[in-house]
This record gives structure tokens, C-alpha cells and sequence, in this order.
């Protein structure tokens, strides 16, 4: 299954948790921000119109007068102008009844000849008006509260309205209303401190929360790694306090299996080991009493010899796959420490071809050591590296035929030295190279030859994986055989 790439930062849980929360808290806390200033923007327009509600009556009662001459008369612009001279920021607007603005008296020039809405104007002179009311002014360029009152004007007493626009600009800005307003200000730095006080208390959870989590994680972590008795506090009974419960049991199964498992194994290897042992005994009193036999004088026909010589030939091998058998019993134990030390693995060699040097002189096989690393030492299992190239080297013996040659090649490597057997021997198919490192696997020309035990591979193969190594063989038909493997924790001591 495919892995998606997380950056480091948000590969935790609660890292995850914490960027969502604050991300949210920011976001939520803008928008409240935004909906404060809003409202407490509209909160003073609406304190304005309420405390100037009657401000155009009063000024319709200056301005009543002046308009029977006409909105733009000359009184009416003195009279507006007396009004300006009191309070500047106001701007007056004689309407008619549908909306058209006949007169404009503002600091400066606009307004006359545009229409106004009428709704907002009944809505405001009605009884129980429900503020702030808003309508566009033409001079102020967008929506304002303001005041209105009925008057008349013209000598035809024409009906229609005296409107008393309230804001002389635009309503302030955040900005403006932050540089000019104790009262926000003081806001902003409450919503800012509550801000940092709700996110340091959501951290200061979520890292108590995601605690158990890590601590789920860890012993799921440990428990892969091989500390079988690790489990969970699983006091609370939650979602988290569940899945422990379920791990511990899952845990308690897992170790019991496993410790069944090392007792029968136990026992399988003690079985072996004791049915090796047992085997010898009569093979070996078969065997004294068979080479006794071949040097009786009076058994001189050739079908008789032929009949101890196979007896001597399967004894050999019986006692063979018996010590085999024991080996594996000694050798097949994973959690038995391996016993470390420092060794040249050209001395190694040397000792190994003396071994096999007598058997291999007589069938007529060239035994030799081809090193390029001097007395370079490496630190392993002597004991076991020693067993594993025994058996390659009896393995290409035994296929290795009159005037062949096998050679111990040890050559210096990236990851520390390499070690090969290579053989002139009979070879492998393709077919058989996978299958040699199975235990009890004997090859056709062993079968044939009623050879081998199916085993040496299998140790071998055992042996490297203890030392995080592994056996690559490299084989054709008649062409011979490479075992190559290597070995690393190489120390220079030349």
C-alpha cells in the first residue's frame, strides 16, 4: 500500500491536533473580531440617530420660515448657514414627497436634483421606528442615519420633508476605530489575551489527551521489537483504556503462544539431539563390525565385498545425517547469543582446506585458498562461520568430480569481506537454486547418487541470517557452482 509523504512537523498526532486547533481558534477568532467591530459599529450609529432623532423637528422649526420664500431662496441658505455655523457636520436636504431632493445645504457643493428613497424617511417618522434606519444621502455618497421632519415650502405651501443627514463622513474604519477608541481598543486586547489564554489551555489538553496515545503507540512499538511482556495502563475506561484492554490481551495470547513455541522447540531440538546421539552408537558398532568383515580372509568373492562395501557406504551416511542432525539441534537456536569474537578469516580457510585436504587428494579434486586480505580480521561466531563454509566446501567436494578444483576465495568489500566457494562441479539449474537452502532438499545428483542429508544448506543459510548475512549462488549446468556471502564488522588489526 502506497504511503503518503507527511511533513515532519505533522507527523504526530497531537501536532496534527494542534495545527487544526489553532488554525480554527485564529479563523473563529477573526470572524468574531469582525463581527464585534461590525456591531459595535452599527451599536454607535445607532446611539447617534437615537440621541438626534428630533434633531431635524428642531431644526424644521429654525428652517420653516426661510422656506416659504422657496428651498432655494436666499433666506433659506442664510438660515442653513446659521445652522452650519452652530454645527458643521450636519448636512440638510429639503425633499419632496417622492424623494427628490429640491434644495442641499452641505459645506459644499451636491446633492440637489438626486432622489432618496421615501421608505427609510416613513419608517423613521413613524411612532415605534426600529433603529438604526439607513438611507442613501447623495453628499455623503453611501447609506447614513439621520433625522427627519415634515415641513412645507414654497408659497404654495408645497408638502414634504426636512432631512438631517448625521454623519459628515463615512463611518470609521477598523483602523480608525482602533487609533480613536479606548472602548475597542481595550476589546482587542482582551479578545487578543483570551485568544493566547484558550490556546495555551487547549495545547496544555490535547498534550494530556494524546499522552495515552503515545503511550499506546510506544508500547505497540516496543512489543514489535521483540519485549513480549510489555502492556498498557488501561485504567480509564475510554475509547484508549479499551484498546489497551484489547492489546494486553491480544499481548498475554501472543507471549503464551510464543512460550509454548520455545518449549516445543525446546523439545524438538532435544529430540533431535538425543536421536542423533542414539544413532551413533549402533552405527558405529555396524560400522567397526562391517570393515572387520571386509578384512576377513575368507571373505574374498566379489559379490560379498560389494555387500560391505554398501553397508560401510549407507553407515557413512546414516552417521553423517546423524551429525548433521545434532548440528542443526546445536546450530537452529535464534535467541542463543552469539559467541563474538575476533578471527582472520584467511587463517579460517587455511584450517578448513587442511581438513578436507585428505579427501579431497584422494578424488582428485584441487583444494585451495585464493585471499586478497591478508590477515584482516572480523568480529563474528568463529564457531559458526567455521561450520558454514565446512559445509560449502563438503557440498562442492561432493560435486566437484576427478580433476576438478574448489576454491575459498576471500575478497574486500564495501560492507566488509566477501566470502566465496567456488566449485567446477556439476551445477545447478535455475530450479534448484531456490530450493538447495530448504531444509531436507537433496539435489538430483545427490538423490542419484544416494548422497547428502538436505541439510548443510539449510545451516548455512541459518548461520549467515544470525549474522545479518545471506547466501547468493550463482550456477549453471555443468559450468559449476559460486556460494558467496558477506561479512561486515570488519576490524583492521594488519
Amino acid at each position: 500500500m502506497k504511503r503518503f509523504s507527511v511533513p515532519r512537523l505533522f507527523r504526530s498526532l497531537y501536532a496534527r491536533i494542534a495545527f487544526i486547533y489553532l488554525t480554527s481558534l485564529v479563523i473563529m477568532s477573526l470572524a468574531a473580531a469582525w463581527v464585534a467591530v461590525a456591531q459595535f459599529d452599527q451599536l454607535g450609529r445607532e446611539w447617534l440617530q437615537r440621541s438626534q432623532l428630533d434633531l431635524a423637528q428642531q431644526l424644521a422649526t429654525v428652517m420653516q420660515e426661510p422656506l416659504t420664500h422657496g428651498a432655494n431662496s436666499a433666506q433659506a441658505q442664510a438660515a442653513a448657514e446659521r445652522i452650519f455655523n452652530i454645527n458643521p457636520s450636519v448636512t440638510l436636504y429639503a425633499v419632496d414627497l417622492d424623494g427628490k431632493v429640491v434644495a442641499a445645504w452641505s459645506t459644499r457643493d451636491c446633492g440637489e436634483g438626486a432622489v432618496i428613497e421615501t421608505a427609510p424617511i416613513r419608517q423613521i417618522l413613524s411612532e415605534t421606528p426600529m433603529l438604526p434606519v439607513y438611507a442613501t444621502m447623495p453628499c455623503a455618497g453611501g447609506e447614513n442615519v439621520f433625522s427627519a421632519a415634515h415641513v412645507t415650502f414654497g408659497a404654495d405651501q408645497q408638502p414634504g420633508y426636512l432631512l438631517v443627514s448625521l454623519e459628515a463622513n463615512a463611518h470609521l474604519t477598523m483602523v480608525g476605530m482602533w487609533q480613536t477608541s479606548s472602548i475597542m481598543r481595550s476589546m482587542l486586547f482582551a479578545g487578543a489575551g483570551a485568544l493566547v489564554l484558550s490556546a495555551g489551555a487547549g495545547l496544555l489538553l490535547f498534550a494530556l489527551m494524546t499522552r495515552r496515545f503515545s503511550q499506546l503507540t510506544h508500547a505497540v512499538q516496543r512489543f514489535a521489537q521483540g519485549d513480549y511482556r510489555k502492556r498498557i495502563p488501561a485504567d480509564i475506561d475510554d475509547e484508549i483504556g479499551q484498546a489497551g484492554r484489547a492489546f494486553n490481551d491480544m499481548a498475554a495470547t501472543i507471549e503464551a503462544q510464543l512460550e509454548a513455541l520455545r518449549v516445543n522447540d525446546s523439545q524438538r531440538r532435544e529430540l533431535i539431539a538425543n536421536l542423533s546421539h542414539d544413532f551413533r552408537t549402533p552405527l558405529t558398532s555396524v560400522q567397526g563390525y562391517a570393515q572387520q568383515l571386509r578384512q576377513a580372509p575368507d571373505l574374498s568373492d566379489t559379490r560379498s565385498q560389494k555387500m560391505v562395501e554398501s553397508i560401510l557406504s549407507n553407515v557413512d551416511r546414516l552417521a553423517r545425517l546423524a551429525n548433521q542432525l545434532s548440528q542443526l539441534s546445536r546450530f537452529d537456536v535464534s535467541d542463543r547469543p552469539l559467541a563474538v569474537e575476533a578471527f582472520s578469516l584467511t587463517e579460517l580457510a587455511y584450517d578448513i582446506v587442511g581438513k578436507f585436504q585428505p579427501h579431497a587428494d584422494a578424488t582428485g579434486v584441487a583444494l585451495s585458498v585464493d585471499s586478497s586480505i591478508g590477515l584482516q580480521q572480523i568480529t563474528a561466531d568463529l564457531e559458526l562461520i567455521d561450520r558454514a563454509i565446512t559445509n560449502l566446501v563438503d557440498n562442492a567436494l561432493s560435486a566437484t568430480g576427478e580433476g576438478g578444483a574448489v576454491t575459498i576465495e576471500l575478497r574486500a568489500h564495501d560492507a566488509g569481506i566477501e566470502v566465496s566457494v567456488i566449485d567446477t562441479g556439476v551445477g545447478l539449474s535455475s530450479e534448484e537454486i531456490t530450493l538447495v537452502v530448504q531444509r531436507f532438499y537433496r539435489t538430483e545428483g545427490s538423490r542419484s547418487r544416494g548422497e547428502g542429508s538436505g541439510l548443510g544448506l539449510s545451516i548455512v543459510t541459518e548461520i549467515l541470517a544470525r549474522h545479518r548475512s545471506r547466501l547468493e549462488l550463482t550456477s549453471r549446468p555443468g559450468k559449476g557452482t559460486r556460494a558467496r556471502f558477506v561479512l561486515n564488522d570488519v576490524i583492521d588489526t594488519v
